[in-house]
């Protein structure tokens, strides 16, 4: 729509001596202001509807620019009820849509809800957190966050919580983390063993920094990629 508003706005606002610039894009305050502009030229002259009536350009321009702007509008409103999530109900706005563990028509449906999470010392809850976060990864930082002032250092957690993210996180606070690898019971079956393609498989110099294909040749880094993660960490990945 923006490419469109860019494009269509001001060949009408000239046709009509008025100028018009939305900047790189045109928000809903620009919209208004070409409306007012426009309005002042109708002053007191009716519109026309139905069939057989032919439309003014000024007419034409007024409704388009009205149409342009109630859709905005609606695009913002939707924009700001997104916020960080890439979806939400339209019922509940503060629901995100995620996939649930009862699936009962079997086709991946997606329903509005929460994510609730629990953290456990000794069978006793000693915090809780709702969130509009769709995996379980993003929750972790978060709940350890609310535990720290507790005193707990030694997170406990499954292999949804697995992420370079939450590792990072837990070194640099002091947190030694006990989670299962994502690949756990796979890399325990002997089809992942003997795959020789698999870094783990292969021996690891610590003094090159590199590993030992099963030819012998060194498997190195070939370049480092720098990047921020949601929570404003910074994460590296190398290939």
């Amino acid at each position: 729509m923006q490419e469109k508003m860019k494009a269509e706005l001001p060949k009408l606002a000239g046709q009509l001596g008025i100028g018009f610039y939305g900047g790189e894009k045109i928000r809903s305050k620009d919209l208004k202001k070409l409306r007012k502009k426009l309005y002042a030229q109708k002053g007191t002259k009716p519109f026309v509807q139905g069939k057989g009536k032919r439309k003014t350009p000024l007419q034409k321009a007024i409704e388009t620019a009205e149409e342009y702007l109630a859709r905005q509008k609606k695009y913002d409103d939707y924009n700001h009820s997104f916020g960080e999530r890439n979806s939400f109900s339209k019922t509940d706005r503060d629901a995100t849509f995620m996939r649930m563990k009862e699936d009962h028509m079997r086709n991946g449906q997606l329903k509005p809800g929460y994510n609730v999470t629990l953290a456990v010392d000794a069978e006793y809850i000693v915090g809780a957190m709702v969130s509009q976060m769709r995996n379980d990864t993003d929750t972790l930082i978060p709940m350890l966050e609310k535990l720290l002032p507790l005193g707990y250092r030694k997170p406990v957690a499954d292999a949804g919580f697995e992420s370079e993210e939450n590792y990072t996180w837990c070194e640099k606070n002091g947190q030694m983390a006990f989670i299962k690898p994502a690949n756990h019971e796979q890399a325990k079956t002997k089809k992942y063993k003997s795959d020789i393609g698999k870094r783990e498989n292969m021996p690891y110099d610590a003094n090159q920094d590199a590993y030992l294909c099963h030819a012998g040749h060194l498997v190195q880094a070939a370049y480092e990629k720098k990047s921020k993660t949601g929570h404003g960490l910074s994460a590296f990945s190398y290939a």
